[in-house]
């Protein structure tokens, strides 16, 4: 057997050193420095929540009176409001608040009673408006075109009426689009829609509207007097004529059709 040069056995102590070295760094070092790196991520974390729980305990007290401020806030705005009412509440309600200013009640029908949209009006904007005035522009040049071309030629009197009849189509289009825009459906609530026929002086009618105007829980959405028509005699005069149906609004009795919408709340 061949003895080793001591050359060659420095070449296999440098190669063993270099093993060890590289087994070392690969097995040891690296995984240590991948754990120690999670661990910290850990701690970070760690250290985190718990400022997060430190800030959130000093922080319970403004939290507690901040959530007391808004229950009183909430129960206060409720307060304007009734609870959900039965079909026979909303009309003893509603009865009751027309006889408050001499308002007859004749006839009550409750059109719903549950939960329904509450409808948000937003405003328009410049496109809106730009789109309305291209519509209307083009309406009236085309009404124009036509009414000119009539009086000039009666031959082109069919593809005149088919175009204006288009762009106003077109026109009808854009206003419909853009009046879409005008409402959105909002939040759920419960509503009773009543509509009501009540007799009364207008002046009375006019202190039930300033009424409704100032209670949060109700709105009148519509309504419609009609004079009552009184038959009279005229008896001045031989011909003994006789003048009947003189509608009169300034003074007697009127006939009122009036929309209801009561908002009521689950308490």
């Amino acid at each position: 057997m061949k003895k080793l040069t001591k050359r060659e056995k420095l070449l296999l102590y440098i190669l063993g050193c270099f093993l060890i070295g590289f087994f070392g760094i690969y097995f040891v070092v690296l995984p240590s420095i991948q754990s120690f790196q999670v661990v910290n991520d850990q701690a970070a974390e760690a250290q985190f929540t718990k400022e997060s729980m430190e800030m959130a305990i000093d922080a319970i007290p403004s939290t507690m009176e901040a959530r007391d401020a808004a229950t009183v806030t909430v129960n206060s705005m409720k307060a304007g409001f009734p609870q959900q009412l039965t079909n026979e509440g909303l009309d003893m309600l509603l009865t009751q608040l027309c006889l408050d200013y001499s308002l007859s009640p004749r006839v009550l029908s409750i059109a719903s009673n549950g939960m329904a949209d509450v409808l948000t009006f937003i405003p328009y904007t410049s496109e809106d408006s730009a789109s309305a005035a291209v519509g209307t522009e083009s309406t009236t040049n085309t009404a124009t075109e036509t009414s000119t071309e009539d009086t000039t030629t009666n031959s082109t009197t069919d593809d005149t009426t088919n175009t204006t009849s288009t762009e106003s189509t077109e026109s009808a289009e854009v206003t419909e689009g853009v009046e879409s825009n005008e409402t959105v459906a909002g939040v759920q609530t419960l509503i009773g829609v009543v509509n009501m026929e009540l007799t009364g002086t207008q002046a009375n009618f006019y202190r039930l509207l300033d009424a409704v105007a100032t209670r949060p829980d109700m709105v009148i959405t519509a309504f419609e007097i009609r004079p009552e028509t009184t038959g009279s005699t005229n008896t001045s005069g031989t011909s003994g004529s006789t003048t009947a149906g003189i509608a009169k609004l300034d003074g007697g009795k009127v006939a009122i059709n009036v929309t209801f919408e009561v908002y009521m709340m689950e308490k």
